[in-house]
């Protein structure tokens, strides 16, 4: 089986590079333009489903491509992005003035960084666990997809291909760009990472 991820579209919050994590952004004006070009590579690969978090941004994003494949959206809290706690909504010169001390912890590295309000994350690799076994659903159609989070949807990928979890986590996600997973004869292969030409006009023949 295949399983197609996309990260949500622009939201200001991206364009701002503010951490969003739970906090409900919207998409703005290319976020929901990226969202239209989203809909139609994503029926080329015509999935049975389409996943999405919970949150409005991963919503939004998804709608273009579930009406021209006529299925309703699946929306979870299992596919939420990971919580930043005190740094939702905040850039790192405002995280430098805001939280001296935890800004020079973290010297942008927050791999195994301690933040407070954080999620746990032993409580999100279980979730995003949960996730990746409704996507592998052996019961259900031989393509699905995922619209996410960047940080969600990295750590996914590093799970599906056996990489070591608690090591780094090399894959960054760009709006709305496209990635191809696939799970057959127990083997797990990643097909294409970060396919844009979609948002490029490049397809638009």
């Amino acid at each position: 089986m295949r399983i197609l991820l996309a990260r949500h579209g622009q939201t200001a919050a991206n364009a701002e590079k503010r951490f969003q994590g739970h906090l409900d952004c919207p998409l703005n004006e290319e976020g929901h333009r990226q969202a239209a070009r989203l809909a139609r590579l994503l029926f080329q690969w015509q999935p049975g489903r389409i996943y999405t978090s919970d949150l409005s941004r991963s919503i939004a994003t998804a709608r273009p491509a579930a009406r021209l494949l006529d299925v309703e959206p699946i929306a979870s809290p299992i596919f939420r992005e990971y919580s930043w706690g005190v740094l939702e909504g905040l850039t790192w010169l405002e995280i430098e003035k805001d939280h001296p001390a935890l800004f020079s912890k973290l010297g942008h590295d927050l791999r195994g960084a301690e933040i407070p309000g954080q999620e746990p994350p032993h409580e999100f690799r279980q979730r995003l666990q949960q996730g990746l076994a409704l996507l592998l659903d052996k019961g259900g159609p031989s393509a699905v997809a995922l619209v996410g989070h960047g940080r969600y949807l990295n750590a996914l990928v590093v799970d599906f291909l056996g990489l070591d979890f608690n090591g780094p986590w090399p894959f960054s996600f760009a709006s709305a760009a496209v990635t191809v997973l696939e799970a057959s004869g127990g083997r797990r292969r990643l097909l294409t990472f970060n396919e844009e030409c979609h948002l490029t006009g490049e397809n638009d023949a």
